[in-house]
């Protein structure tokens, strides 16, 4: 009897360790060095006071900064001192491709992408109703977006611009959409596949000699791929002239790793004019695991070869908070400054612990 008892509370002591183990794993996160964003949505009904105290809040728990979602320069002037005082670094996060402005919709038709069925993007926008897009070869389209970028460097207290939307239309969505809108993408087809205006077309013709819509097959012509790259670096070098003038800084979120950038969305980011580059890296779109951050995260540095930092976009609601610890984890392992979290209202409490606990250092 007394053998078995000791056996008996041998094992025992066995399975409690093992649980104090798990949980220490789970639970007491070690603090990584890392300086770390979060994307906010605008809170329209936000007194000053309610401002201040979500800013002092979101630096407790170890933010180093915040894209806050505003477009108006003198709304983000009213708030942009109060994220200062609570020690926070603030950038102006604006759409800017796929343009959501009524004014602009109405007063310049003829400034949005055309597909290659011939549909323009404002009145047939693929997949969902507000994607209509600007067309980066446009001039008149270059001068509002410099001029608007302009006046949000501009704002007092304005650490930033974070651009978002910094694109063309998805010509292939991310896998895990396929399902969600009945398509399948296996090759890029006509209607998803911009642009081909009358601006582009001529652009591309005085270059190459070829009008791209005389092309057997479009996607695969190298120098009609590059165009379309081209266009909207073009723009973010023009943006970058006048948020630099003002002594801001230029940042983006963009598509998870320079290749899928290219491919999906005609995104190039790795050449362009930026202070520091947010990936997307949101793994469940396109169904990999949490692993799999780490690795989009090292494609991206390793590209980039210093040229500026990266901070790993993290897709909250696809993650558990045992998960958003690993997903920091390989992120810093991989090269990444930090990490950068979609978004603010998206953090459970059990997610808002496990950022203060990693993140104070």
């Amino acid at each position: 009897m007394k053998i078995t008892r000791f056996f008996g509370w041998m094992v025992m002591s066995v399975v409690i360790a093992w649980l104090m183990v798990s949980c220490n794993a789970s639970t007491n996160q070690k603090p990584v060095d890392a300086e770390n964003w979060v994307w906010m949505d605008w809170q329209g009904d936000f007194s000053g006071k309610e401002w201040s105290r979500k800013f002092k809040e979101l630096a407790k728990l170890g933010f180093h900064g915040i894209h806050l979602r505003q477009d108006d320069p003198q709304k983000m002037a009213d708030v942009a001192p109060l994220a200062k005082k609570a020690g926070l670094e603030i950038h102006a996060w604006i759409i800017v491709m796929n343009i959501r402005s009524r004014e602009v919709k109405e007063a310049h038709p003829d400034w949005f992408t055309v597909s290659r069925e011939g549909k323009s993007s404002l009145d047939h926008p693929p997949y969902v109703g507000y994607y209509s897009w600007l067309c980066p070869t446009k001039e008149p389209v270059q001068t509002y977006l410099k001029e608007w970028a302009g006046a949000m460097a501009g704002v007092p207290g304005l650490d930033g611009v974070h651009l978002d939307y910094i694109r063309h239309c998805d010509v292939i969505l991310p896998i895990n959409l396929w399902e969600k809108y009945d398509i399948v993408q296996d090759q890029e087809y006509p209607p998803y596949d911009f642009c081909y205006c009358d601006d582009c077309r001529r652009t591309f013709e005085a270059q190459t000699g070829i009008d791209p819509m005389a092309l057997e097959d479009p996607p695969s012509n190298k120098e009609w791929i590059q165009f379309r790259y081209d266009g909207i670096t073009g723009v973010v070098s023009t943006i970058a002239s006048e948020v630099h003038a003002r002594g801001k800084k230029l940042s983006a979120a963009v598509f998870p790793t320079p290749d899928i950038a290219r491919t999906l969305v005609r995104q190039d980011w790795t050449t362009w004019e930026l202070d520091m580059v947010f990936p997307m890296i949101y793994h469940s779109f396109y169904r990999e695991d949490v692993d799999w951050i780490g690795t989009a995260t090292g494609e991206g540095v390793q590209t980039l070869d210093g040229a500026f930092p990266l901070y790993s976009g993290l897709f909250v609601p696809a993650l558990s908070p045992d998960e958003l610890a690993r997903a920091i984890q390989v992120s810093i392992d991989n090269g990444a400054q930090g990490v950068t979290i979609f978004a603010e209202r998206s953090m459970s409490k059990k997610h808002r612990k496990v950022m203060a606990k990693i993140c104070n250092k």
